[in-house]
């Protein structure tokens, strides 16, 4: 009989640890997903902030090429600054709110000078002559070609790290959170003349 009894009893005691255990895979489950969901908006908005930077600089190389080679500056078709904005937006495939957050200058570069930063001052705004300059080029000149993005940092954590502007403006329309993203390209003009 005791032997009978002690079966009971070790049942019971099994029974009794197994309902003390309910819930716990749910709370382990999400102790792990939290941090793990938010290393994977991490992860996602890096990819795509690189993805981003590749475009940009394929965009910026392409139509700097224009420039380079004369067709920008033809007598029968020119491209103005709007038409030059306009076609390194269309080659970054929707990717960009090119109105609010690109930002394309060209200029003539001296051979001794630096560049200035167009944020220097705290604020980025699109289409003034300060942020966007785009100077007419000769044969033979040397021309740099710079667009920056300013892209918006979402994922916590990630976006303290990675911001590297943020909008000092009155009413900041940019946010405070974002990364600019750069590519330049620096040529000398061949003789197209």
């Amino acid at each position: 009989m005791s032997v009978l009894l002690s079966i009971m009893v070790k049942r019971f005691r099994n029974r009794r640890a197994k309902q003390g255990r309910r819930g716990s895979a749910a709370v382990e489950f999400a102790m792990v997903a939290t941090p793990f969901v938010f290393m994977l908006f991490g992860i996602f908005e890096t990819m795509m902030i690189f993805f981003v930077q590749t475009t940009l600089e394929a965009a910026i190389s392409e139509e700097a090429r224009k420039i380079r080679t004369g067709q920008a500056q033809s007598l029968a078709a020119p491209i103005t600054k709007a038409q030059f904005k306009a076609n390194v937006c269309s080659r970054m495939m929707g990717l960009a709110d090119c109105n609010n957050r690109l930002f394309v200058q060209v200029q003539n570069q001296p051979i001794s000078g630096a560049l200035p930063d167009p944020w220097a001052d705290g604020t980025l705004t699109p289409g003034s002559a300060a942020d966007e300059p785009y100077e007419a080029t000769a044969a033979n000149a040397i021309v740099v070609v710079r667009g920056y993005y300013v892209w918006p940092l979402m994922t916590p954590g990630i976006s303290t790290a990675m911001r590297n502007y943020s909008d000092t403006s009155s009413g900041a329309p940019l946010g405070s959170y974002n990364r600019i993203i750069a590519a330049t390209s620096a040529f000398r003009n061949e003789p197209f003349n």
